[in-house]
């Protein structure tokens, strides 16, 4: 090939990757190990489209992927970087796995991408090492790199980095967000720089939890990127005939080993995926679960759980916990797949609760607003004579980081035991009390019961003396001293109190007698475990604040019941107090 040609021809793979991929770059074959061109797979596809997408849009690219099991992301990433290196100059590509040995496998794959590559688009060598690739800086060279590491390896620290892949990163060992965080550090802060986190999941809290979740909600600079399973077209079993098809449809659900109900409700689930000019939908059929069914058998020992972490249908069922945990894994499992379907069929609405009144008439009007990204979470609006039980965790209300405890309000209805609205803020305790006063008023004057340890004191004595809320819980106090008995107001968790609250909201939840709607509940409850010293609470990493609410809210519904009679008692006068609602077009 003449020089004219050869110029050209790296002119196209320059503009074109995906050229780059298949004319110039080889991989094993996954089933028979001969070495083939690089072919996007339809997952691999949407990867790179979305990657393209975003440094179009923001000149760099910082993703985080979670994913089933042999989707071949890293590999894409893999020759993704290796593009950028082998045709570029002055690139520094750092890739870091969860193990040596995962290190060794992706680096074996570096090599045989160099060592096939057509002699045209090949440049050279300044050396090879064990797990580095460095061409050269003389005459015109690229003087770019490419190494590959174990997490706990060799510092890194004040290194650049151009394109970082950190793969596996569930999987990283003590000190890996540590050591995270000194890669990330090192990415040059500057157009056409990229770094990719990806992992399947194992279980929840951790890093990659916390910045998978962080991203979702919109919560930092990262782009989220989940892939369910049923998308990658390997992950399907024909049916060898009609009859085969319809008796295997009409017995969904009726076996337990696949998930029961909540095998049928996988039915039509689907996901989406903006490619830039186009979105491309994926829908679970028949053939995905005829599928599922033998992975369950012969892939994981029968165990579902194992299933739901290696190949999830959603992202939070790809949070698995195991072992320790305190609720009943696979009715959260069901609670989580109805709360997925209730948010695309009808999501929740979202609130603000500003801390301010109006004086008119010698009274407070107390405010809740609509708006999206507001603290509150509605899913039902308050019925007339109905009632409502709210349990509240308070918190310091300090915001120094995503380690901060929140405070939360959970609002039951007493007659369904249906979680009907979440509040979720990081606010002084005063403060909270206010929101607390405007959420219970709102909600027919709902029976408030407020942990009183720590600052739930501050929240009390708010409610009590400035709001004077018409219906605090408060306990009987025996004074051992003087004998005489005492009522203090709030809810006291103890060594004793502590696990019958949480017994009875593990029973509710076994016994499927409560709706829990809130995707965060339902992240507590999968992290809150039970410790070798008998204590439950959640596990390193996480938080409790939400189930602590949820579970003195079910104590407060099991301790007063809702009443026929109510509508007719002596707080009535409450039941509907002046609130001012503002729709959001008046916002």
């Amino acid at each position: 090939m003449e020089e004219k040609e050869i110029i050209e021809l790296i002119r196209k793979l320059q503009a074109d990757p995906i050229l780059y991929f298949n004319t110039c770059l080889k991989i094993q074959n996954f089933g028979t190990g001969e070495l083939i061109p690089f072919e996007l797979n339809e997952v691999q596809g949407i990867m790179h489209s979305m990657m393209q997408r975003q440094l179009e849009e923001h000149q760099h690219v910082r993703m985080i992927v979670l994913k089933a099991r042999r989707f071949g992301i890293s590999t894409y990433v893999q020759g993704r970087y290796f593009r950028h290196a082998a045709m570029n100059r002055n690139k520094v590509v750092q890739i870091t796995t969860h193990s040596k040995a995962a290190t060794d496998v992706m680096f074996a794959m570096t090599r045989t991408m160099e060592q096939n590559l057509p002699k045209e688009v090949k440049p050279q060598l300044k050396y090879s090492g064990r797990r580095d690739l460095h061409w050269g800086s003389e005459d015109g060279g690229l003087n770019s790199s490419y190494s590959l590491s174990t997490v706990g390896g060799r510092e890194v620290r004040g290194s650049k980095i151009d394109y970082l892949h950190c793969s596996e990163v569930a999987s990283w060992t003590a000190g890996g967000e540590d050591y995270l965080l000194g890669l990330l550090n090192c990415v040059v802060q500057g157009f056409n720089t990229e770094a990719v986190i990806e992992s399947t999941a194992q279980g929840v809290g951790g890093v990659f939890h916390d910045m998978y979740w962080d991203a979702a909600e919109g919560n930092s600079g990262w782009e989220s990127v989940f892939f369910p399973w049923y998308i990658y077209s390997y992950y399907r079993k024909p049916f060898d005939s009609e009859e085969e098809k319809e008796k295997f449809k009409s017995e969904l659900g009726q076996d337990k080993r696949y998930g029961g109900d909540a095998e049928k409700a996988l039915l039509g689930i689907s996901c989406e995926y903006d490619v830039g000019d186009d979105v491309k939908k994926f829908t679970l059929d028949l053939e995905n679960l005829h599928w599922r069914r033998q992975c369950i058998k012969t892939q994981c020992q029968n165990d579902l759980r194992k299933f739901h972490q290696e190949f999830p249908t959603t992202a939070r069922e790809a949070f698995v916990t195991t072992g320790r945990g305190v609720f009943d894994v696979d009715v959260l499992g069901k609670l989580i797949l109805e709360s997925q379907r209730l948010q695309r069929e009808r999501p929740a609405e979202g609130f603000h609760i500003p801390v301010q009144s109006w004086k008119e008439k010698g009274g407070e009007k107390y405010i809740i607003e609509a708006m999206d990204e507001g603290g509150l979470q509605v899913w039902e609006r308050p019925v007339p004579n109905r009632e409502y039980r709210i349990g509240a965790d308070v918190s310091e209300g300090i915001d120094v980081g995503r380690d901060t405890d929140w405070s939360v309000a959970v609002v039951l209805s007493a007659e369904s035991m249906n979680e009907v609205a979440m509040l979720r803020v990081k606010i002084d305790p005063d403060l909270f009390a206010w929101q607390l006063a405007s959420l219970g008023k709102w909600y027919n004057n709902a029976k408030l019961l407020v942990e009183r340890n720590n600052h739930g004191l501050v929240t009390l004595k708010f409610l009590s003396d400035v709001h004077l809320y018409p219906d605090i819980y408060s306990e009987k106090i025996l004074d051992e001293r003087s004998s005489r008995s005492a009522r203090k107001l709030g809810f006291h968790t103890t060594v004793k109190s502590k696990p019958l609250i949480i017994d009875y909201l593990k029973e509710l939840i076994r016994e499927d007698e409560i709706n829990i709607k809130s995707p965060k509940v339902l992240d507590e409850l999968q992290t809150f475990v039970n410790f070798p010293n008998g204590k439950m609470a959640a596990q390193s990493g996480s938080h409790d604040d939400c189930v602590m609410a949820l579970a003195i809210a079910c104590f407060g519904c099991k301790m007063f019941p809702a009443s026929p009679e109510w509508s007719k008692s002596v707080n009535r006068r409450y039941m509907r107090p002046e609130l001012r609602f503002f729709q959001p077009s008046s916002l």
